[in-house]
């Protein structure tokens, strides 16, 4: 769970997590000084013409309060980190995928997607909202009774600790046992099936339902030790009958929260299942635990590339038949020619999500198919204006994480302006909206109210339902242009597959583009998919797609 919370955390930042914290643990201590109190007032309501502890309950009622309100706060607080976690670790997963090649998106990838359903999204939306809460609370209420119950008297208070101790060092063992061996999913288990036959499943040592009733069984053992032990003291003479009434009735209410944290390690296991899923998808694994990816060649120290001899039969039909070329590094090359299909093929061959029939392409002299998925991933950049992912949302994550130290590149700092008042204008586009909105609901009540039923429903007709909004204008297809070149720019790749075959020629129709994308391309191998008809941009080689076959010649400066 430790890589995927991290990368959340790296995306998100720490302040809405460390103020959720903040105030389950002030809602904890609270819990637990309002638990105390029940001492002097149950010792005084039992006690024989004792007055009756307004005082006390005073002080209750206002601590009572005080939790309330800290309760009322951290609910929203943590629905919403909830559902952050959900958007940043599915939107990750999604770019991942985007970014992979095809050859990694097999059967198994395919069903770690299909496993990330509606149950994986509500178990993610409740580890903050609903296990956080009841595991902070199970040991800084405790903590706090203790602490309190060491001035009313120190062998209770000492009691309370040691069976505090024996739960957490039982919570240990048994979440060792739970996670002794991790659980492979279906994917993987195929895999191990197919690679070692007869191979058996490794899960855990204990059932997740074993262990909450070990768990459940410690604690009620812990209850039971502390009330015995206020038994004791007031059947002697360490403590008056009332008292020791009390202590007991502190005693059950000091574990109450351990039971609450206890019926959760269900929930918790299920969570780590989701996370251990997740992390598959996003490459990242627990610190030693078994690697997902195949074993892999790094990327190349050169960025040469070379087509030897490769053909692609599809269904017996040669699409591309002994195509021979050599590309030198940091060039730009334009590949032209019909129909689209070709070309876009090359590029499917060039970043290895296509295997050829025959022959081999390689890069810096190894094999593009010998490469790790996560090697492609890390230095190769698909740039398209048609690519998911380029909404105004992307653009304003890309303007708050940009590199300063690209800024001043040529074409740059542009391209960060026209995004910036393009994300500006969105957003006062929606605030707009949202007050239009408002407004109109408005109106609607009021003549639901005046008309009745009938100019009810008409209404309904006229202004649709509250709180709908018209649909968000996409960027432009410019803006897109620009967002998708920073990106790739930000991610410093070794290769760079760009595919302008929709649409208008944009660094023909846009200087300023024309500009960025040079300065992306700057010693950096590139392949140019120009669209039918479109003027071939400055470069160092032009490779036309005939046919089967592909011929290479030097571009001519315009």
């Amino acid at each position: 769970m430790r890589p995927v919370l991290a990368h959340f955390l790296q995306v998100s930042g720490r302040r809405a997590l460390t103020s959720l914290c903040l105030f389950l643990l002030l809602g904890a201590i609270t819990q637990g000084i309002a638990f105390a109190l029940v001492v002097p007032i149950t010792e005084d309501l039992l006690t024989p013409d004792a007055a009756v502890p307004w005082t006390w309950i005073a002080v209750f009622a206002a601590v009572g309060l005080v939790h309330a309100v800290l309760h009322y706060r951290s609910v929203p607080m943590g629905n919403d980190l909830g559902a952050d976690l959900v958007t940043v670790l599915h939107r990750a997963v999604a770019e991942r995928a985007e970014k992979l090649p095809n050859r990694a998106l097999g059967a198994g990838y395919s069903d770690r997607l299909a496993a990330l359903d509606g149950t994986a999204v509500v178990v993610l939306m409740g580890l903050p909202a609903h296990v956080l809460r009841p595991a902070v609370a199970a040991v800084a209420t405790p903590l706090t009774v203790i602490l309190i119950s060491a001035f009313l008297d120190l062998r209770v208070a000492l009691t309370l600790a040691a069976g505090l101790v024996l739960l957490a060092l039982c919570a240990l063992l048994v979440a060792r046992l739970l996670a002794r061996r991790e659980e492979p999913d279906g994917a993987e288990w195929l895999r191990r099936t197919y690679e070692r036959p007869g191979a058996q499943p490794s899960g855990g040592l204990l059932p997740a339902a074993t262990g909450e009733v070990l768990l459940w069984r410690v604690v009620e053992l812990a209850a039971c030790a502390a009330v015995g032990v206020c038994a004791a003291l007031a059947s002697g003479d360490g403590l008056s009958a009332t008292k020791g009434v009390a202590l007991v009735v502190l005693s059950v209410l000091t574990y109450r929260p351990m039971m609450e944290a206890v019926l959760l390690t269900s929930t918790i296991m299920n969570a780590r299942g989701v996370m251990a899923t997740i992390g598959k998808l996003l490459g990242t694994q627990e610190p030693g635990g078994p690697r997902d990816d195949r074993p892999g060649a790094d990327w190349p120290g050169r960025g040469d590339i070379v087509f030897d001899g490769v053909s692609l039969h599809v269904e017996g039909t040669a699409v591309l038949d002994e195509v021979s070329f050599t590309i030198a590094e940091g060039t730009t090359t334009a590949l032209v020619g019909t129909p689209d299909g070709t070309r876009l093929l090359l590029g499917d061959l060039l970043t290895g999500d296509v295997a050829p029939t025959s022959g081999e392409v390689r890069v810096g002299g190894v094999d593009v198919g010998a490469l790790a998925p996560s090697v492609v991933e890390r230095h190769v950049a698909r740039v398209s204006p048609a690519a998911p992912g380029l909404t105004h949302e992307e653009a304003a994550r890309l303007l708050d994480s940009f590199p300063e130290r690209l800024a001043d590149r040529p074409g740059v700092r542009d391209a960060l302006d026209r995004l910036r008042a393009a994300v500006a204008e969105h957003a006062e586009q929606k605030q707009t909206e949202r007050e239009h909105t408002e407004q109109k609901h408005t109106e609607r009540v009021q003549a639901e109210q005046k008309q009745g039923e009938q100019k009810q429903a008409e209404a309904s007709e006229e202004c649709g339902p509250a709180g709908e909004s018209p649909a968000a204008v996409p960027l432009s297809e410019q803006d897109r242009w620009r967002l998708a070149l920073l990106r790739a720019l930000r991610s410093d790749p070794s290769l760079v597959v760009v595919d302008a075959t929709a649409g208008v020629d944009p660094f023909g129709a846009d200087p300023r583009l024309a500009e960025l994308f040079t300065t992306l391309t700057r010693d950096r191998t590139c392949w140019l998919m120009t669209g039918i008809g479109a003027e071939v941009p400055p470069g160092d080689l032009v490779l036309e797609a005939r046919g089967t076959g592909v011929t290479v010649r030097t571009a001519v400066p315009n």
